[in-house]
C-alpha cells in the first residue's frame, strides 16, 4: 500500500508538470497572437521578474558566491518568461492537481488537497529560483538539464508547425516563438512544478504518519 501511495504521488507531479507545461503554451500563443492586448501583462510580468531579481540581489548582498549566483539570474535568465508561466502551474496544481489525486484513490481531506495544490506553487518558485541561480555550482549537470530542455522545446515547436495544416497560422506563430521565446525556461519551470509537488506531498506524508508510542 505505501508503494501504490508514493507511485500515485509521483503520477499526480508528472500529470502536474505536463499540464502546466502544456498552458504555458498556451499562454505563449495567447502573448503572440494578443500581443496589443497583453503588453499590460508582458509589462507586468518583467516588472515582477526585476523585483525578484533585486530582492534576491539584497538577500545575498556581501556574499561572492550569492552575487555570482543574482548576476547570473539577472543576465542569462528570462525572469518574465518564467513569471509568465507561474498562472500555469497555479491552474495546473488546482484544475489537475486535486482532482487527479482524488481520481486515483487518495486518502487527502479535499482541504489538504488544496493546501498541497497551494504550497507547491511558492515551492516551484523557490526551486527554479534556486536552480537557474545557483546552477554555477554544477555546471555540467546544468548544460544537460538545458540539452534536455531545448529538445523538448524544440519537439513542441515541431509539433507546432507539423499542425500548420489544421491550425490556422500555427507556423507563424512556431516562427514567432523560436525568435522570441526562452522556450528551455519554460521546460525547466514545468519539471520543478512536478519535483516541487511530489516533494510538498510527501512533506504532508510524512508529517501525517501516526507516531510511534
Amino acid at each position: 500500500m505505501a508503494l501504490l501511495a508514493w507511485l500515485r504521488r509521483l503520477v499526480v507531479s508528472i500529470g502536474i508538470g505536463g499540464a502546466s507545461y502544456a498552458i504555458m503554451l498556451a499562454i505563449m500563443l495567447l502573448s503572440v497572437v494578443y500581443d496589443r492586448e497583453l503588453e499590460p501583462v508582458i509589462t507586468f510580468a518583467f516588472d515582477t521578474g526585476r523585483r525578484i531579481i533585486g530582492a534576491f540581489d539584497s538577500l545575498v548582498s556581501g556574499s561572492h558566491w550569492g552575487q555570482v549566483a543574482a548576476n547570473h539570474l539577472r543576465e542569462r535568465v528570462n525572469m518574465t518568461h518564467v513569471v509568465l508561466s507561474i498562472p500555469a502551474i497555479i491552474i495546473a496544481a488546482i484544475v489537475v492537481g486535486i482532482p487527479f489525486n482524488w481520481l486515483l484513490g487518495g486518502t487527502r481531506s479535499a482541504a489538504q488537497r488544496i493546501a498541497i495544490a497551494l504550497l507547491s506553487v511558492p515551492a516551484t518558485v523557490v526551486l527554479a529560483v534556486a536552480l537557474f541561480s545557483f546552477n554555477a555550482l554544477v555546471p555540467d549537470a546544468y548544460a544537460a538539464l538545458l540539452r534536455f530542455a531545448d529538445r523538448v522545446w524544440q519537439a513542441s515547436l515541431n509539433w507546432l508547425s507539423v499542425s500548420g495544416d489544421t491550425i490556422p497560422g500555427a507556423r507563424k506563430l512556431t516562427n514567432a516563438a523560436r525568435q522570441g521565446f526562452s522556450g528551455h525556461h519554460y521546460v525547466i519551470m514545468a519539471l520543478c512544478s512536478m519535483l516541487a509537488s511530489f516533494l510538498v506531498n510527501a512533506l504532508f506524508a510524512l508529517a501525517s504518519r501516526p507516531r510511534e508510542a
